[in-house]
């Protein structure tokens, strides 16, 4: 077997911010960037809170430089070269890879239909047929142009029986989403979506360990490094057996299609794929750039991975009571050259760029050059979603205002 790689510390987070185009020396720019990213990554997480923009969005603007809101929902609702699908939890992913996900469709079918059972809600599951005639005959609708009535009221889940069922189509890949306003899907027949040669295409994978073993790979791949510890790294249908991953890591390894990489002073053992290896070669000792992560990055989807080689604690504290949140409701990361350095939390306005607060991390060195960088990534912020009259005065105030 291959002899194993060796890295300290100071190596591994240097191939992940390469890795993870996030340098000052990356070139991705407009809607090219976006789609070369994806094609690397695999995908990125969907989630619809907007505290200062959206998550897909807020990834693609740390990584390309001229990076708009627009770039994205043109690729996936006009060139329709993306699609919105179920990978890593809801995600956005290149629509050729439609055919490799059909186990996970019918596995997010049957996860569909045993919540609605717990939800008393699978009488939805009855007008699939209607949904799909209105659409066929109707075009494109929005769950609320099809009147099916109401679903059992909960506490959780949709209330309109079509929203139902036109979730559970979605999930199986009966239909997709046309296109959206706001947040809220407008649904299609999925054949009108995507090219038939896609539909079409047979599934890749003979049997479900293929499958599995894609899966693996495709993983490592969303992240760049990773280990085979249960937490965010692999969080997703199928991807929860740690034994199984093992299985799999080994035959990946035996096959040459991946490295083992032992980091100085972790015990785990982590991977990477083999097509990756040249990345790290690179010899450049600083990076400088300042960027702003979103609260579901790739880069730290394993939290505990993020601590072990980034020596930075982070936790998304939208699900926390008040009370008990240590910094604030949407925080974001901030990342300088190799090094976490502090977050803050954005304030939601339609002119500016603002801020309820900023936390320093312990031990930064605070100086003039490194401020200004902040407020020139502030600004880029500001310029990408839109705030017209860029980064409002009191940003520097609070920033300067904190110690470290």
């Amino acid at each position: 077997m291959t002899p194993t790689l060796t890295l300290n510390k100071d190596q591994a987070r240097r191939f992940l911010i390469r890795y993870q185009h996030l340098s000052d020396a990356e070139g991705l720019r407009g809607t090219n960037g976006v789609e070369t990213y994806m094609s690397q990554m695999g995908c990125i997480q969907y989630d619809p809170l907007n505290m200062l923009a959206r998550n897909a969005d807020l990834v693609l603007q740390a990584r390309v430089r001229d990076y708009r809101p627009e770039m994205l929902f043109s690729l996936l609702y006009e060139k329709r070269s993306l699609i919105d699908g179920w990978d890593k939890m809801m995600s956005i992913y290149p629509a050729t890879d439609w055919p490799y996900f059909r186990r996970v469709r019918v596995r997010r079918g049957a996860e569909t239909i045993a919540t609605l059972g717990h939800r008393r809600q699978t009488e939805a599951l009855s007008h699939t047929d209607s949904c799909l005639a209105a659409l066929s005959e109707a075009g494109a609708q929005m769950p609320k142009g099809i009147k099916l009535g109401a679903a059992e009221p909960g506490s959780w889940g949709h209330r309109n029986l079509s929203s139902v069922a036109l979730d559970y189509l979605f999930h199986v890949g009966k239909v997709g989403v046309s296109t959206k306003k706001n947040v809220n899907k407008v649904y299609d027949l999925i054949e009108r979506l995507l090219p038939a040669e896609i539909l079409a295409h047979p599934e890749p994978f003979a049997t479900e360990h293929d499958f599995l073993k894609w899966y693996v790979y495709r993983r490592i791949g969303s992240i760049g490094l990773l280990w085979n510890k249960n937490g965010g790294g692999w969080l997703a249908s199928f991807l929860g057996n740690k034994k199984e991953r093992q299985q799999l890591l080994d035959e990946l390894l035996s096959e040459g299609s991946i490295r083992c990489v032992a980091v100085e002073g972790v015990t785990e053992p982590f991977y990477i794929r083999t097509k990756d290896v040249d990345l790290l070669d690179c010899d450049d000792q600083t990076l400088a750039a300042v960027r702003f992560i979103a609260p579901l990055d790739n880069l730290i989807w394993d939290r505990a991975m993020l601590s072990t080689l980034f020596d930075f604690d982070y936790t998304w504290e939208v699900y926390v009571p008040a009370a008990k949140r240590k910094f604030g409701y949407y925080v974001l990361p901030v990342l300088h050259g190799e090094r976490f350095i502090g977050r803050f939390e954005p304030e939601k306005s339609s002119t500016h760029m603002r801020i309820k607060n900023w936390w320093w991390e312990d031990g930064v060195e605070i100086d003039t050059e490194l401020i200004e960088r902040i407020l020139r990534e502030m600004e880029r912020l500001a310029a990408c979603f839109h705030k017209t009259e860029g980064v409002c005065e009191s940003v520097a105030k609070i920033i300067k205002g904190t110690s470290a």
